[in-house]
């Protein structure tokens, strides 16, 4: 017995081929904690849920678990779920329903993809999906205000990772090492980021955006000529520098693009970039009221491409941008940041007060 009336039970190295029947129906409500770590546990029983519903924690870390079964949502007063090193290819939906989760460690599984109702743990602080068989992180994450702690490493097919969940109130620590993202994100959440790890990617990272070249590695750039490049994905809009020999990779909804050379006005003034703008203060769950085309509706959940760099301007950018490509003075090879701006007038005011830092190179889009 610990921690006053609660009680703590450790069961873990015991080869426990399934939960033990001494938890059923013996003081299931004063068990607080379990701990069911490297085991050869293969699935969990229906009594489990119905019994133990005060349950606090639970750790099934090291057992063969390959399907978590849909009562998993009768927990609802899990606050951390240790899955680690099993067997799974997919978390249920109901998995939405924990709703005081604060930690959900699934590293060393199967899963390829996200259940969209992982939105709905807003009090989720850490999330660790470590060597996995991820594809892409859902939009949807984006609404997990709490969140503070986002661990992706060794996803080999791990290529984005949305905007939106770079600019998490909360959000703390981000690392994807060794996955293979081709794109890094040109705002984040500058007020409580501290630690940002995602610089292994060289292979097919192209270009680093400016809001994270503090968080680079010394030797991002000198690695790159020793690396074989991963072929761009046609999936992105591409341009091509003249200091690299590779095209870099922007986002597809880049529809407008030019240089500050051939920039004249105050651009983008386009209706749709507009109405974007108008209606981008909504959240999410206001959208649906307004009843707006599908095109519109896409665009606001993914949220804008950037944030326009001048100071104080910081107008948000949907489909049209001014590229700056520029290198730091301070490195000696061309390791290429990009910046974007919403017209002339604002990359023009950029460059008047950092021409000493940065020196501008020139691109155009491939025919």
């Amino acid at each position: 017995m610990e921690g006053g009336f609660k009680s703590i039970m450790h069961l873990s190295y015991r080869d426990f081929r399934s939960i033990p029947e001494e938890l059923r129906g013996t003081g299931r409500h004063e068990i607080d904690e379990i701990y069911l770590k490297e085991n050869l546990i293969h699935s969990l029983p229906d009594w489990f849920f119905v019994e133990m519903t005060h349950l606090r924690f639970l750790c099934l870390a090291g057992n063969m678990i390959d399907t978590l079964p849909n009562e998993i949502g009768r927990l609802v007063c899990l606050e951390t779920l240790d899955l680690s090193e099993n067997a799974l290819h997919r978390l249920p939906h109901t998995v939405g329903q924990l709703k005081r989760l604060t930690k959900l460690l699934l590293n060393g599984n199967y899963i390829n993809q996200l259940p969209l109702e992982i939105g709905q743990l807003h009090k989720l602080e850490v999330l660790e999906v470590r060597k996995n068989r991820l594809t892409d992180i859902p939009i949807h994450l984006s609404k997990c205000i709490g969140l503070e702690d986002l661990l992706m490493d060794d996803n080999p097919g791990l290529v984005s990772i949305p905007n939106r969940v770079f600019n998490l109130p909360s959000l703390t620590y981000v690392s994807a090492e060794r996955c293979n993202l081709f794109q890094l994100p040109f705002t984040i959440n500058t007020t409580t980021l501290c630690f940002v790890l995602l610089f292994s990617n060289q292979q097919s990272l192209t270009h680093c955006p400016l809001a994270l070249e503090r968080f680079a590695q010394p030797d991002y750039e000198s690695k790159e000529e020793k690396l074989r490049r991963i072929k761009n994905p046609s999936c992105y809009r591409q341009i091509r520098c003249h200091a690299v020999p590779y095209l870099l990779n922007l986002p597809s909804e880049l529809v407008h693009l030019c240089a500050r050379s051939s920039a004249y006005g105050i651009m983008p003034n386009s209706l749709f970039e507009m109405a974007l703008r108008a209606c981008g203060k909504f959240r999410w769950d206001s959208l649906d009221r307004l009843d707006l085309p599908k095109c519109l509706m896409n665009r606001l959940i993914h949220g804008p491409i950037a944030c326009c760099s001048s100071v104080p301007c910081g107008r948000e950018i949907f489909t049209a941008a001014v590229l700056a490509l520029v290198k730091s003075k301070e490195y000696a090879r061309s390791f290429v940041l990009s910046v974007m701006f919403c017209s002339k007038l604002c990359a023009d005011r950029w460059f008047q007060y950092n021409c000493d830092a940065y020196e501008e190179l020139s691109w155009e889009i491939p025919i």
